[in-house]
């Protein structure tokens, strides 16, 4: 793990990069420290990919990874753009879905419960 970094595996390093992460083989990659190691390997997960959901400004606001019980080989140029594509458009519909159906919830709660007062 890079000493420089706050934590330790591929989501932590997706987020804190804003980028997809692949982990072709658990047992090697220098991104998991070995506790964590440990821990993916006895899941039955020997290598992962994580692909960040971002908003409009690139922050992440959620992640999605994969886990395989096989080392991977990696994937081609046109699958990881499609996989880029769908993290922008998940973290901009999350982006969108907080900031107004969650809100929009949220007032018709307040209003719903100080009428009723």
């Amino acid at each position: 793990m890079d000493p420089g970094r706050s934590s330790c595996g591929a989501c932590a390093q997706a987020a804190e990069d804003r980028r997809q992460v692949t982990v072709r083989d658990v047992a090697t990659a220098e991104v998991f420290d070995e506790g964590s190691r440990h821990v993916i390997l006895r899941a039955g997960s020997r290598a992962c990919h994580s692909v960040p959901l971002v908003n409009r400004a690139g922050v992440p606001v959620g992640m999605v990874s994969s886990h395989h019980e096989r080392p991977l080989p990696g994937f081609t140029r046109a699958q990881l753009h499609a996989l880029e594509a769908t993290g922008l458009m998940v973290g901009r519909w999350l982006s969108w879905h907080r900031h107004t159906v969650v809100l929009d919830a949220l007032a018709h709660l307040h209003t719903a419960a100080t009428e009723e007062r």
